[in-house]
């Protein structure tokens, strides 16, 4: 991700001008020492969390399966076999297929390759599941590497010039560019953290891995359905992961204050949480997680409701997303918001 100069500057001068109400010292200070016993917890349990990691990790890998081989065949009967049917089954396998993938490369990226939070303990089986878990996103075409030095820079040089992954104000255009089609593998746009802008050896590594994935997957169905639902699910809709990833990052920091522990949304576990946070292991509650990181996924759950029940009624509006039309409302205010903002700041500079 590339910051833009400009955007910084709109970034500060909107967060110097709203009226926008903090957490307070007391309320930072009993999320913290909640997220301490939690962590606390988290490392003397080893075993246990080992066995939630992976739980899900199997899941998705199982459920992508499902997606790919199993759900056609439910969709696709003797009755239902024409071209029409077959073009919608297909879109149905492509969009959940995109959604798995998008689960398990934010899953693997965040808390894998980034925090290191999926495996726990020593030894030779410890690492072989770490490096496991910590490279299955290359299914998705990201590059691990990249995404974690970017990631833990934007952990400690939050809203600032030298944060790798400044999202607290991007202008929607760097956002239509990405749901180009063909996005994930030509770079339409700079708005985006999970692979480098340009060619490198590991990019050109989970590249093969993409393809192998999805080549026997894509042989498979071709000997079972037809060639139509693999060339639509792997050839016309390849970004449906990266939709879900770019709507995401566009309103998990945007317009939020240039403060580290304040400057993030919790989508929340309803339906709009776990659909754009990519599922309760995602990141569907993106502010605690930036007040206490050190905790995985599940603990990041109990912390969000802990901290719902410290917020005041302006807080909660400000840091979290109301149920059914929250996040279609949030996503649109931000786009009207920050393209008025900033031509406003330009029509100042031009007076």
């Amino acid at each position: 991700m590339v910051l833009h100069p400009e955007e910084l500057q709109f970034a500060r001068a909107y967060d110097s001008g709203r009226a926008f109400e903090d957490l307070s010292a007391e309320q930072i200070h009993s999320v913290m020492e909640r997220g301490r016993a939690l962590f606390k917890w988290y490392k003397a349990h080893p075993r246990t969390h080992n066995l939630i990691s992976a739980t899900v990790l199997v899941s998705i890998l199982l459920a992508d399966g499902w997606t790919l081989l199993g759900l056609p065949r439910l969709l696709i009967t003797n009755g239902n076999n024409n071209l029409g049917w077959i073009l919608f089954a297909s879109l149905i396998v492509a969009t959940v297929h995109g959604w798995l993938l998008y689960s398990l490369g934010v899953y693997s990226l965040h808390e894998g390759a980034a925090h290191d939070a999926i495996v726990s303990g020593s030894g030779a089986l410890a690492n072989a599941a770490r490096f496991f878990a910590g490279n299955v996103c290359r299914v998705s075409q990201a590059v691990p590497e990249y995404y974690a030095i970017c990631h833990m820079g934007h952990h400690s040089k939050f809203g600032t010039e030298d944060d790798p992954e400044f999202l607290n104000f991007v202008l929607p255009h760097r956002l239509w560019r990405s749901l180009l089609p063909f996005a994930t593998i030509f770079n339409f746009t700079d708005f985006i953290v999970h692979r480098p802008p340009a060619l490198t050896r590991s990019r050109v590594v989970s590249g093969i891995v993409t393809g192998t994935y999805h080549g026997v997957y894509g042989l498979v169905m071709f000997h079972f359905f037809g060639p139509i639902i693999p060339v639509v699910t792997f050839l016309l809709m390849p970004n449906i992961a990266l939709y879900f990833d770019r709507f995401r990052q566009f309103t998990e920091h945007n317009l939020m204050p240039l403060d580290n522990r304040i400057g993030a949304r919790n989508l929340g576990v309803g339906f709009w949480g776990l659909l754009i946070g990519g599922g309760p292991w995602g990141q569907p509650c993106h502010l605690v997680h930036h007040v206490v990181a050190s905790v995985p996924w599940y603990q990041q759950i109990i912390l969000h409701r802990y901290m719902k029940g410290l917020l005041t009624p302006r807080q909660k509006e400000q840091f979290l997303v109301t149920p059914f039309v929250g996040f279609p409302r949030l996503f649109w205010g931000i786009v009207r918001e920050a393209n008025g903002f900033a031509r406003q700041q330009v029509a100042r500079r031009e007076v």
